[in-house]
C-alpha cells in the first residue's frame, strides 16, 4: 500500500520527537557531578564540595555544617542519602541528611558512643553502622533507619581493643586493628548486627596497624602499619579467619595510614603521612599479593591522613591535615597510576576525613 506524502511527513516528525525525548531522558538520568564531604577539626565543620566527574576538579557547594568536637571520621550510607561523622573528643556521632543538591542538613541531637570514637564502617546493604571507640576499647553497633536515624542494637557495645575497622561487603565479617598489640581481630556479624569473635588464634599484622581495608569481593584484607612502614596482607577464609599472604608485609612509605581499595578490587593505595605521599599497588586477583606500581608513589600535601576513592573509580582524593588542603588525582582504571589534578584545594584547618558520592 502506498502511503500519502502527508502521512510520511507526520511519521518523520513523530520519530524525531521520540528520538529527542529519548536523548533528553538519558541525559537527565545521568549526572556529571558528584559530591565530596570533608571534616575539618580546626573549625569543627563538615563541608560539601561538588566534584566534576569529567575532570576531577572540586568546588565548594554551599557552607559547612557544625559537627561535634574533633571530627575524625566520616561515612555515607550506601544509598548516599545520609552522612555520619565520628567526633573523637565529644564521644558522639553527628548525623546529616543529604539533599538533592548534595548539601547537608544536620539532624538534631548527636548520638552518644563509647569513649573516643575514631573510625566507622557500614555494610554494603546499609543496615548497620559500626563505630570503633579507642578510649573505651569497644565497638558500638547501630541499626540505620530513615532520616539518618541510629538505634543502638542489643548487646552493644562489644568489647575489643579497636582503632580502625572494616567490614566485608556481604556484612558477614568485621575486622578491627589493635594499634597497640599489632593484632587484627575478626568477628562474625549476625542478622541483628551482633558481633561474635571468629574462633582461632590472633592474626598478627605489623607495628601499630593504623588502617584496614577489604577488597570488594571479600577475598583479601590489608592493614597499613604506621610503626613498621609496611602493609600486611591476608586472605579472608570462608569462616572469617585470616591467613597471611606470601611476601607479606609489603614495603610502604613512612607512617602509612588509610588504606583504600578501588571499586574494581585491582589496586590498593595508602597515605604515607610522614613522607607526604601516596603509595600505589597492584593487587593479584588470585593470590592477593601486592606489587608496587610504577611509579610506586606520588606526592601529596603535608601530612596526608585520609584517602577516599570516588565510587566511579576514576578519582582519588587525599585530606592533608597539616596542609589544610585536599589533593586530587585521576586514577587510571587499567594501570592504577595516579595523576595530579591541578593544585591542592584549600579547606578549613586540619582536614581529617573525606567521603564521596
Amino acid at each position: 500500500m502506498r502511503m500519502k506524502s502527508g502521512t510520511w511527513v507526520w511519521l518523520v516528525i513523530l520519530v524525531g520527537l521520540g528520538f529527542l525525548l529519548s536523548c533528553s531522558t538519558n541525559s537527565s538520568s545521568s549526572s556529571s557531578t558528584g559530591a565530596l564531604y570533608v571534616t575539618t577539626q580546626g573549625d569543627a565543620l563538615v563541608s560539601p564540595f561538588s566534584v566534576n566527574l569529567g575532570t576531577g576538579v572540586i568546588a565548594a557547594n554551599g557552607t559547612g555544617v557544625a559537627t561535634g568536637t574533633t571530627p575524625s571520621a566520616i561515612i555515607l550510607t550506601p544509598s548516599g542519602d545520609a552522612a555520619f561523622v565520628a567526633n573523637r573528643d565529644s564521644n558522639d556521632i553527628s548525623r546529616y541528611t543529604i539533599k538533592s543538591d548534595n548539601t547537608l542538613t544536620a539532624v538534631s541531637g548527636n548520638t552518644p558512643t563509647g569513649t573516643t570514637p575514631v573510625d566507622m564502617a557500614i555494610d554494603s546493604a546499609g543496615h548497620f553502622l559500626f563505630v570503633a571507640n579507642r578510649g573505651s576499647d569497644d565497638i558500638s553497633v547501630f541499626s540505620i533507619g530513615s532520616g539518618a536515624g541510629l538505634t543502638e542494637i542489643a548487646g552493644s557495645p562489644f568489647s575489643t581493643a579497636p582503632n580502625p575497622v572494616a567490614v566485608t561487603s556481604s556484612g558477614s565479617f568485621l575486622y578491627v586493628a589493635n594499634n597497640v598489640s599489632g593484632v587484627i581481630s575478626a568477628y562474625s556479624v549476625d542478622s541483628a548486627g551482633a558481633l561474635t569473635p571468629v574462633p582461632g588464634p590472633s592474626f598478627t599484622a605489623g607495628t601499630t596497624p593504623s588502617g584496614v581495608a577489604v577488597t570488594p569481593d571479600g577475598k583479601f584484607l590489608y592493614a597499613t602499619n604506621s610503626g613498621s612502614n609496611n602493609v600486611s596482607a591476608f586472605m579472608i577464609n570462608s569462616d572469617g579467619s585470616l591467613t597471611s599472604i606470601s611476601g607479606s608485609p609489603f614495603s610502604a612509605g613512612v607512617g602509612p595510614v588509610s588504606p583504600r581499595v578501588d571499586p574494581s578490587g585491582l589496586f590498593l593505595y595508602a597515605a604515607d603521612e610522614q613522607s607526604n605521599q601516596v603509595s600505589q599497588y597492584k593487587i593479584s586477583s588470585t593470590t592477593g599479593t601486592l606489587t608496587a606500581i610504577s611509579p610506586p608513589t606520588i606526592s601529596t600535601g603535608v601530612n596526608p591522613v585520609w584517602l577516599a576513592i570516588h565510587p566511579g573509580g576514576k578519582y582519588l582524593y587525599v585530606a592533608n591535615i597539616g596542609g589544610a588542603s585536599i589533593s586530587a588525582y585521576t586514577l587510571n582504571t587499567t594501570t592504577g597510576v595516579l595523576g595530579v589534578v591541578g593544585s591542592p584545594f584549600t579547606t578549613g584547618g586540619q582536614p581529617a576525613a573525606i567521603a564521596l558520592k
